[in-house]
């Protein structure tokens, strides 16, 4: 237990030494690592099931609606109606 507590205090040390655009960076990385950590330990039916506020897909929409890509992606990915 107390080699996790120096590990742990280690770790909130080198954090601390870090700039923002690099925290920011390790928190993705700690999402990743959490959501990697679930899946090994989910059942096989929610394996890969995420909380809609940590899909990447989810958080993505909407940052492509910039013309004219946003009005002609309908025709362009299925075509015209």
């Amino acid at each position: 237990m107390e080699h996790i507590q120096t590990t742990k205090q280690r770790l909130v040390f080198e954090i601390e030494q870090l700039s923002t655009p690099y925290l920011i960076e390790l928190q993705n990385f700690i999402q990743y690592l959490k959501f990697k950590q679930s899946s090994t330990t989910a059942t096989s039916n929610d394996r890969y099931m995420l909380r809609p506020e940590e899909d990447p897909i989810l958080r993505a929409f909407g940052l492509i609606d910039v013309p004219p890509f946003s009005e002609t992606i309908d025709e362009t990915l299925y075509g015209a109606v």
